[in-house]
């Protein structure tokens, strides 16, 4: 049996984990087509979990949501070019209904679970593909971010996630949730395996540039921490000042900006979604068809404000970049909370607090495992330059980890 038998097999073996709503049976056979034509590139049989919202030809596609399952016709441009050096897709995963929620509890697939803890959430909503990289599954997680969707899960799972800059990487392909926040993402075990394979598509530097002294600004005021999570995170901050960062600690009035991004993102998905809204609603989970609602009311002068509001903000993130080479935070204010618990009002806003700033703005973000004993937490880098985010990050994990 070879190695991506293997992954198939045990993705199959940890099926309780819920992580896979389609596996790909043929994978090894379309490797070994590959090598046999000679065109198997540079990432020869890397596992890819492509989120469930992701075309890929010949597989079904459901965005979380059985009632628009159908079987793609091609794939989206983002997997398209990884496949092209040779990686496979190892199969499509579970995610939030629509993508629109951060707790991957889905009312249709089942919730999927923490490999840390299956009693707790593994954070969505590209849940599944989180997981299936956590467990080494899949070498790579493919997922979307519109409010933390990528790095939310990577940090509960325990994982390295990351968004790049708004724009960067296509989104033809992709379900649309909100166009004017909507990335492409990804998750890998460590930051050196996840630059490894962007590299190899253009997507991240062959070298990284060497960081030996950097400015980072720690974000306070945005919300409050879980002490599990703020004990971690000043770990984590330690960690950087011992590979050369220099600290300031930056007050935010942050509800403005997470007020704007909620305007945004529930007018665009409602706009979306606005058929199945109306088709759909009762088959919908209760969280979905509340928020869609939402947007469908809200009028467009809120709509038109929250978009001045996001230039705001991100002329205020320019700004703070011209004095620090990198802002940092916890990625979420919360470990993973148990499933039962995922629905209580108080989850939401602290699962995205952090992350979403960076959507708002499009600037790169990346989330790396802070040290921990128990559950995973998540140390957010978010900077203006992408290659000095992914060095300082790299240097981070060797340090920290």
């Amino acid at each position: 049996m070879n190695e991506l038998d293997k992954k198939v097999e045990e993705a199959r073996r940890r099926s309780e984990l819920n992580y896979f709503l389609y596996l790909n049976e043929k994978a090894a056979e379309e490797v070994e087509l590959l090598q046999r034509a000679g065109r198997c590139g540079s990432l020869c049989g890397v596992a890819l979990a492509v989120k469930d919202n992701i075309e890929v030809a010949g597989m079904p596609i459901t965005n979380g949501a059985p009632y628009m399952r159908r079987i793609a016709d091609k794939t989206a441009p983002a997997v398209r070019r990884l496949m092209a050096e040779g990686a496979v897709v190892l199969g499509k995963t579970n995610m939030h209904e629509l993508a629109l929620g951060a707790t991957n509890v889905n009312p249709h697939f089942g919730p999927t679970k923490n490999p840390h803890d299956p009693t707790r959430i593994t954070g969505g909503s590209s849940g599944g593909s989180a997981g299936a990289v956590a467990i080494g599954v899949a070498d790579l997680g493919v997922g979307t971010d519109t409010g933390g969707s990528v790095r939310i899960p990577a940090a509960l799972c325990g994982v390295v996630g990351y968004k790049p800059p708004y724009g960067k990487i296509s989104v033809d392909g992709v379900y649309p949730l909100a166009q004017s926040l909507d990335h492409v993402g990804f998750m890998a075990r460590s930051v050196r395996g996840l630059v490894r394979i962007l590299s190899a598509v253009g997507w991240a530097p062959q070298t990284l540039p060497t960081i030996k002294r950097f400015r980072f600004a720690v974000l306070m005021g945005v919300a409050e921490p879980t002490r599990y999570v703020e004990k971690a995170f000043w770990r984590a901050v330690e960690a950087l000042e011992g590979i050369g960062g220099m600290r300031d600690e930056v007050f935010i009035e942050a509800s403005k900006f997470s007020a704007a991004r909620a305007a945004i993102l529930l007018s665009e998905a409602a706009a979306n979604y606005y058929d199945y809204l109306r088709s759909s609603i009762s088959y919908m989970g209760r969280d979905v068809a509340t928020l869609l609602s939402a947007g469908a009311a809200l009028p467009a002068v809120a709509y038109i404000t929250a978009k001045k509001v996001k230039e705001e903000a991100t002329q205020f993130f320019n700004t703070l970049f011209k004095t620090y080479d990198v802002v940092v935070s916890p990625t979420t204010a919360t470990e993973a909370v148990p499933i039962d618990e995922a629905a209580n009002i108080a989850v939401r806003p602290k699962l995205l607090a952090y992350t979403e700033l960076f959507n708002l703005t499009g600037h790169p973000a990346i989330s790396v495992p802070a040290p921990v004993s128990g559950l995973p937490v998540g140390l957010q880098i978010a900077a203006r330059d992408e290659d000095v985010l992914l060095a300082v990050a790299s240097a981070y994990e060797e340090e920290a980890l």
